[in-house]
Protein backbone atom coordinates (compact mmCIF):
# COMPACT_ATOMS: atom_id res chain seq x y z
CA UNK A 1 0.00 0.00 0.00
CA UNK A 2 1.32 3.23 -0.62
CA UNK A 3 1.76 6.36 1.71
CA UNK A 4 -0.76 9.08 1.59
CA UNK A 5 0.84 11.95 -0.49
CA UNK A 6 0.80 15.53 0.54
CA UNK A 7 -1.04 17.43 -0.90
CA UNK A 8 -0.08 20.34 -3.57
CA UNK A 9 -1.44 23.95 -3.74
CA UNK A 10 -2.38 25.35 -6.93
CA UNK A 11 0.14 28.37 -7.63
CA UNK A 12 -2.37 31.14 -7.85
CA UNK A 13 -4.31 33.51 -5.89
CA UNK A 14 -4.24 32.87 -2.26
CA UNK A 15 -7.46 32.73 -0.86
CA UNK A 16 -8.78 36.04 1.07
CA UNK A 17 -10.01 34.48 4.05
CA UNK A 18 -10.34 31.31 5.80
CA UNK A 19 -13.34 30.33 4.62
CA UNK A 20 -12.55 30.36 0.98
CA UNK A 21 -11.54 26.59 0.32
CA UNK A 22 -8.42 26.22 -1.37
CA UNK A 23 -7.96 24.27 -4.73
CA UNK A 24 -5.54 21.51 -3.48
CA UNK A 25 -4.43 18.88 -6.23
CA UNK A 26 -2.39 15.53 -5.22
CA UNK A 27 0.97 15.16 -6.93
CA UNK A 28 1.60 12.01 -9.19
CA UNK A 29 4.90 10.95 -7.66
CA UNK A 30 5.95 14.34 -7.55
CA UNK A 31 8.12 15.85 -4.90
CA UNK A 32 6.10 18.99 -3.32
CA UNK A 33 6.87 22.35 -4.86
CA UNK A 34 9.38 23.41 -2.29
CA UNK A 35 11.19 27.08 -3.49
CA UNK A 36 9.00 26.97 -6.86
CA UNK A 37 8.04 30.67 -7.85
CA UNK A 38 4.65 31.67 -9.34
CA UNK A 39 4.41 34.88 -11.07
CA UNK A 40 3.13 37.62 -9.45
CA UNK A 41 3.43 35.84 -6.24
CA UNK A 42 4.39 38.18 -3.04
CA UNK A 43 7.67 36.95 -1.89
CA UNK A 44 7.95 35.26 1.27
CA UNK A 45 11.35 35.43 2.81
CA UNK A 46 13.61 38.38 2.94
CA UNK A 47 15.93 35.90 1.06
CA UNK A 48 13.82 36.91 -2.01
CA UNK A 49 13.51 40.06 -1.48
CA UNK A 50 17.29 40.44 -1.91
CA UNK A 51 17.45 38.68 -4.72
CA UNK A 52 14.60 40.74 -6.16
CA UNK A 53 16.83 43.86 -5.29
CA UNK A 54 20.23 42.33 -6.80
CA UNK A 55 19.29 42.11 -10.07
CA UNK A 56 19.87 44.67 -12.34
CA UNK A 57 17.04 47.32 -13.29
CA UNK A 58 16.64 47.54 -16.97
CA UNK A 59 16.05 50.96 -17.90
CA UNK A 60 11.97 52.01 -19.54
CA UNK A 61 11.94 52.11 -23.33
CA UNK A 62 10.45 55.38 -24.37
CA UNK A 63 8.61 55.99 -27.11
CA UNK A 64 10.34 58.75 -28.38
CA UNK A 65 13.32 57.13 -29.15
CA UNK A 66 12.68 54.41 -31.52
CA UNK A 67 15.57 54.43 -34.11
CA UNK A 68 18.16 54.15 -30.55
CA UNK A 69 16.10 51.00 -29.32
CA UNK A 70 14.91 49.39 -32.79
CA UNK A 71 17.83 50.52 -34.71
CA UNK A 72 15.17 51.73 -37.64
CA UNK A 73 12.80 53.74 -38.71
CA UNK A 74 9.63 54.21 -36.89
CA UNK A 75 7.66 50.72 -35.28
CA UNK A 76 4.30 49.65 -36.90
CA UNK A 77 2.99 50.82 -33.20
CA UNK A 78 3.87 54.41 -33.85
CA UNK A 79 2.92 54.14 -37.36
CA UNK A 80 -0.73 52.58 -36.10
CA UNK A 81 -0.45 55.97 -33.64
CA UNK A 82 0.23 58.34 -36.58
CA UNK A 83 -2.31 56.80 -38.42
CA UNK A 84 -5.22 56.89 -35.40
CA UNK A 85 -4.00 60.32 -34.53
CA UNK A 86 -4.54 61.29 -38.48
CA UNK A 87 -8.08 60.04 -38.46
CA UNK A 88 -8.75 61.13 -35.21
CA UNK A 89 -7.56 64.69 -36.19
CA UNK A 90 -9.83 64.28 -39.50
CA UNK A 91 -12.92 63.23 -37.90
CA UNK A 92 -12.65 66.05 -35.25
CA UNK A 93 -12.30 68.55 -37.94
CA UNK A 94 -14.73 67.21 -40.38
CA UNK A 95 -17.31 67.44 -37.02
CA UNK A 96 -16.48 70.87 -36.05
CA UNK A 97 -16.78 72.08 -39.69
CA UNK A 98 -20.47 70.15 -39.65
CA UNK A 99 -21.32 71.61 -36.15
CA UNK A 100 -20.10 75.33 -37.14
CA UNK A 101 -21.50 75.18 -40.80
CA UNK A 102 -24.89 74.22 -39.38
CA UNK A 103 -24.82 76.82 -36.44
CA UNK A 104 -23.70 79.31 -39.34
CA UNK A 105 -26.70 77.89 -41.54
CA UNK A 106 -28.93 78.48 -38.42
CA UNK A 107 -27.65 81.97 -37.98
CA UNK A 108 -27.99 82.90 -41.36
CA UNK A 109 -31.93 81.94 -41.77
CA UNK A 110 -32.48 83.28 -38.04
CA UNK A 111 -31.04 86.64 -39.69
CA UNK A 112 -33.28 86.77 -42.74
CA UNK A 113 -35.92 85.88 -40.31
CA UNK A 114 -35.19 88.77 -38.13
CA UNK A 115 -35.02 91.13 -41.28
CA UNK A 116 -38.29 90.04 -42.07
CA UNK A 117 -39.52 90.71 -38.95
CA UNK A 118 -37.94 94.45 -38.88
CA UNK A 119 -39.57 94.94 -42.25
CA UNK A 120 -42.54 94.04 -41.06
CA UNK A 121 -42.50 95.62 -37.77
CA UNK A 122 -41.99 99.03 -39.75
CA UNK A 123 -44.74 98.69 -42.17
CA UNK A 124 -47.20 97.99 -39.36
CA UNK A 125 -45.48 101.30 -37.52
CA UNK A 126 -46.48 103.14 -40.59
CA UNK A 127 -49.60 101.90 -40.35
CA UNK A 128 -50.10 103.10 -37.59
CA UNK A 129 -49.10 106.47 -38.15
CA UNK A 130 -50.97 106.82 -41.29
CA UNK A 131 -54.01 105.44 -38.92
CA UNK A 132 -53.04 107.88 -36.03
CA UNK A 133 -52.70 111.10 -38.61
CA UNK A 134 -56.02 109.97 -40.02
CA UNK A 135 -57.68 110.21 -36.40
CA UNK A 136 -56.23 113.31 -35.67
CA UNK A 137 -57.61 114.37 -38.84
CA UNK A 138 -61.34 113.45 -37.92
CA UNK A 139 -60.65 114.23 -34.19
CA UNK A 140 -60.01 117.75 -35.46
CA UNK A 141 -62.90 118.13 -38.16
CA UNK A 142 -65.59 116.88 -34.82
CA UNK A 143 -64.23 119.82 -33.29
CA UNK A 144 -64.16 122.92 -35.89
CA UNK A 145 -68.00 121.46 -36.29
CA UNK A 146 -68.98 120.95 -32.53
CA UNK A 147 -67.50 124.54 -32.05
CA UNK A 148 -69.09 126.47 -35.16
CA UNK A 149 -72.47 125.28 -34.02
CA UNK A 150 -73.57 123.90 -37.24
CA UNK A 151 -75.25 120.85 -36.44
CA UNK A 152 -78.91 121.01 -35.37
CA UNK A 153 -80.18 119.74 -32.20
CA UNK A 154 -81.01 116.28 -32.60
CA UNK A 155 -82.99 114.74 -30.00
CA UNK A 156 -84.57 111.58 -29.91
CA UNK A 157 -87.16 110.24 -27.35
CA UNK A 158 -86.07 107.75 -25.19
Amino acid sequence: MAAPRPPRVVPGEASESDSEPELLVETAGEAPGAGLKVPGEASETDEEEEEEQQRPKTPPVLAEEPAAVWGGGPSLLQQRLREGTGRLRGAVGSALRHSYGSAARSLGGLGGALGRAQVTAAAAAHCLRLARRDLRAVADTIDIVTACHLLPDIRGQL
